[in-house]
């Protein structure tokens, strides 16, 4: 089912409807059951195995909420199991045919193909589906083990003791409603457990901005997104378009990609306030910034939040000296890099973004320039603008071409380097 379906509007509908009218106790059995039907309708056999996942996180987090702060060694075990599980599950899925055709690159490169062996043309044709928003479930999975391992969940209201059944299973029924929400699948934003509450009443103003929401967000995809589309595609075949060309399409998709990305945020956010939930916010100008940290505090900022959070926090963050947090960023960039997609040209963006991170870092450690950022304003501000959206633009090239070759044709072209 896709969000822009007219199922997916009648589901959105009927669930809406039936969340004003019920107490905010019952909604998020109600949502439970919503997503568990919207995610099955695409493949039942994924979805009960996204539901097995499910069920042994919650497993893992509440023993880890239940057992003595003193048992820290076992804690740090199963919490580190149960996170290699997750990575493992989302490795298997999105990964596999990534890192095989890798080994056999790095085979063929040092001349040690002798040992490859040709997978069969069968073999190829059953490789395994990759479930509907597993990269957003393994996040927040991830988000939801480490607060448990760090004592950072609430626990049910429903019940004065934690541990009796009816606080066990209002609190799973809880999670389900968080790891499964219909509207976040697709397309984020990340969510954080803590902030996923139930109102306590859908009022008629929750209803008015979530529709204002959500037609903004159509008008986003269907209007602006969808019709730099055909132009942005010349991305995809840089040694058919002319340079001129070549510089139309980068800005086009750089238009293309914030307008159905950020509408579908607009999309999520507007169902979640029909459903009676506040679903974060994700995307703020991030086209003037006026520095490279400030746009990914602006672009997909769950993201850049969980990546601060889960990855760049703690390999170090900013302790240490400044190379190792220029190597921290470029680290963490690439990852997240990775993460948008089983491909070096992903990769190689993720690492562009990190080597810029990084330079902005090591320039601020010497020049102070982040008290010397705040304090410039008109043309200079209007400069830095204008060179942070190019750096970001060229990364796009890397984003949008289906290989690391095609975006470096298409960029000497771009340069009159290349014919």
């Amino acid at each position: 089912m896709q969000i822009l379906a007219v199922s997916y509007a009648l589901l959105l509908a009927t669930t809406a409807l039936l969340c004003r009218l019920l107490p905010a106790p019952f909604r998020p059995a109600l949502l439970a059951v919503a997503s568990l039907t919207f995610y099955a309708l695409g493949s039942w056999r994924h979805a009960l195995g996204i539901v097995g996942l499910m069920s042994a996180v919650w497993l893992v987090a509440a023993f880890l909420r239940e057992t003595s702060a003193a048992a820290q060694t076992t804690r740090r075990l199963v919490t580190a199991l149960a996170i290699s599980a997750c990575v493992v599950v989302l490795g298997y899925f999105k990964y596999r045919g990534f890192v095989e055709d890798s080994l056999a690159s790095l085979l063929r490169v040092l001349r040690l193909d002798t040992f490859l062996r040709e997978r069969p043309a069968a073999a190829l044709a059953t490789s395994p589906a990759i479930p509907l928003g597993i990269s957003f479930f393994t996040f927040e999975f991830i988000h939801y083990l480490v607060d448990a391992h760090r004592r950072a969940l609430p626990h049910s209201a429903d019940d004065a003791s934690p541990t009796s059944l009816r606080a066990r299973l209002s609190d799973f029924v809880q999670f389900a409603a968080f790891a499964l929400f219909f509207p976040t699948l697709l397309a984020g934003p990340i969510k954080r457990y803590q902030q996923f509450q139930a109102a306590p009443r859908v009022f008629a103003s929750d209803v008015a901005f979530g529709l204002s929401r959500i037609l903004l967000g159509l008008f986003k995809k269907l209007a602006l997104a969808d019709s730099v589309a055909g132009i942005a595609l010349r991305l995809s075949i840089p040694d058919q378009v002319t340079p001129l060309g070549l510089w139309l399409a980068m800005y086009a998709y750089a238009a293309q990609i914030y307008f159905d990305f950020s509408g579908y945020s607009d999309l999520a956010i507007g169902a979640g306030r029909l459903l009676g939930y506040r679903v974060p916010e994700n995307f703020d100008w991030p086209y003037l910034a006026a520095d490279l940290p400030s746009f990914w505090r602006r672009w997909h900022s769950s993201l850049s939040g969980w990546i601060r959070d889960y990855l760049y926090i703690p390999l170090g963050g900013n302790r240490g000296s400044a190379w190792r947090v220029a190597a921290n960023l470029i680290v963490v960039m690439a990852l997240c890099g990775l993460w948008h997609g089983p491909a070096w040209h992903f990769v190689i963006w993720g690492v562009w973004h990190g080597l810029g991170l990084a330079a902005t870092h090591l320039w601020r450690r010497s020049t102070d320039g982040d008290a010397n950022e705040q304090a410039q304003t008109g043309w200079r501000r209007i400069l830095r603008i204008a060179v942070t959206f190019h750096f970001v633009c060229f990364g796009w090239l890397w984003f949008a071409a289906p290989s690391a070759t095609a975006a470096l044709t298409g960029l000497a072209r771009m340069f009159l380097l290349a014919r």
